[in-house]
């Protein structure tokens, strides 16, 4: 298995998480479907249980509390310091949800959202560097924000961040305006202009062996196919929405890559 390279250069995409009403449908939903393991800590208020592929962290699920706001799939962006990195957001346009906060004996995160409403996370690594697995099934295969404001959110984080951003070139005839944001030499997350009737918000990729197998075992477990599957020239690729309403992709590496 490939483990990544620790520990994650600033602004690269270092943990994603989800925090909802349901824990247990959650867990119940991913983990066979994405061939990941991990109990809920007994000891968190939020029921923590970090998910891992070949023991190897990929993922977190936790539990929210009735009275707080539902947290869907979150990802969280490496950056050197957390509070300096916060201080600098509002400057920007964007707003900052949670204050760095300390998670003891692992690193300080905070959550904002950027000038057009996505939300997103930021870590500053302690013990715990976040993924510890990549390009294997069940790993994060990509993480993309679909936002009415394309341009604005990819200035955004590249401010934000100091990672470079790059424009997609796209044929004549695709009516389609996208951005990447490069971190240590490599595209780590995208930006898609979506229309006015979409709530920005970021999805993750999954990575998968078989789409077409995932989709039909998601489908039978609660999941709503939203974008058919189909060969894309990054990989095949399919659109869902999981039992809990959460939107993910799921997609499988082009031939040799």
């Amino acid at each position: 298995m490939p483990e990544t390279t620790l520990p994650h250069p600033q602004g690269a995409v270092c943990w994603l998480d989800t925090l909802l009403s349901d824990q247990d449908r959650l867990l119940s939903f991913y983990q066979p479907l994405l061939g990941w393991s991990g109990d809920a800590d007994p000891d968190d208020p939020n029921r923590y249980a970090v998910q891992t592929v070949g023991g190897k962290a990929v993922a977190g699920v936790g539990l929210m509390p009735p009275d707080e706001p539902l947290m869907p799939w979150t990802g969280y962006f490496a950056v050197d310091e957390v509070d300096a990195t916060s201080r600098r957001i509002e400057a920007l346009g964007g707003r900052v949800v949670v204050a760095g906060m300390d998670a003891p004996g692992v690193g300080r995160f905070a959550h904002a959202t950027d000038p057009t409403g996505a939300a997103f996370g930021m870590w500053q690594a302690g013990p715990f560097p976040g993924f510890e697995l990549t390009a294997e099934p069940g790993c994060l295969y990509w993480f993309e924000l679909v936002t009415d404001d394309g341009k604005a959110a990819a200035d955004f984080y590249g401010a934000l961040l100091d990672v470079e951003v790059q424009r997609m070139e796209t044929p004549p005839e695709v009516s389609m305006e996208y951005w990447t944001l490069h971190a240590g030499g490599e595209p780590r997350a995208g930006v898609f202009q979506a229309g006015q009737e979409t709530a920005p918000h970021w999805r993750p990729y999954f990575q998968v062996r078989d789409v077409d197998a995932a989709v039909a075992a998601a489908v039978e477990s609660g999941a709503r196919l939203i974008e058919p599957a189909a060969d894309t020239p990054y990989g095949r690729m399919a659109g869902l929405l999981d039992p809990l309403g959460n939107e993910f992709k799921i997609a499988t590496p082009p031939p040799g890559r």
